[in-house]
């Protein structure tokens, strides 16, 4: 897209506008990564203490039962339970950064299980669903970002996000059990 406007800007013969531009759109990157940091301390603290505090422990905990309902593992994959539960609620949280180790060793776990062939099982597949839908009970970045552009309640974002986070998850675990029923109707 770069390469694309600066083309027009030199067919247009307007080179000196599309480099002040590029200028000014550099500097306010910069400017805006730099007023990020503090947002980024503060909910990066206080999901650090949420962590050392044992509450993303415990969350993990009270999601296994609930989790183990919902997955239907291949023999050897129920082994990536904990890390599941784990990966769910470092979500949960919006600890986004925190819950991809734990997620990529469930799914290093569950491929191991199954021998991995190159299909994934209904329960990676589930899995991968619920951790790209994140349900999200605290949307940290988007809070900061919001917070840096001046809105008056940056945390008004909460229920919405929560809503639709929820919605996508339900969808996605739904079309999941549809096409996992349907997959075995075919085998």
């Amino acid at each position: 897209m770069l390469l694309i406007g600066v083309l027009a800007a030199v067919l247009n013969g307007n080179l000196s506008g599309a480099q002040e531009a590029l200028l000014s759109g550099g500097t306010e990157a910069v400017s805006f990564c730099l007023s990020m940091a503090g947002a980024y301390a503060f909910f990066g603290g206080l999901l650090g203490v949420l962590r050392e505090s044992g509450v993303t422990e415990a969350l993990a905990r009270g999601m296994r039962r609930p989790l183990s309902r919902l997955f239907h593992f291949e023999p050897g994959e129920e082994a990536a339970m904990d890390d599941i539960c784990v990966n769910l609620a470092a979500d949960l949280l919006g600890m986004g950064g925190a819950s991809t180790p734990a997620g990529l060793s469930a799914m290093r776990k569950m491929a191991a299980a199954g021998g991995y062939t190159g299909r994934l099982s209904d329960a990676m597949s589930l899995f991968l669903v619920l951790n790209m839908c994140s349900v999200q009970l605290l949307p940290t970045t988007m809070i900061a970002i919001r917070a840096q552009g001046g809105a008056k309640n940056p945390a008004d974002i909460v229920l919405p996000t929560l809503i639709s986070t929820l919605a996508a998850g339900m969808t996605g675990i739904a079309l999941c059990k549809v096409f996992s029923i349907r997959s075995k109707s075919h085998a």
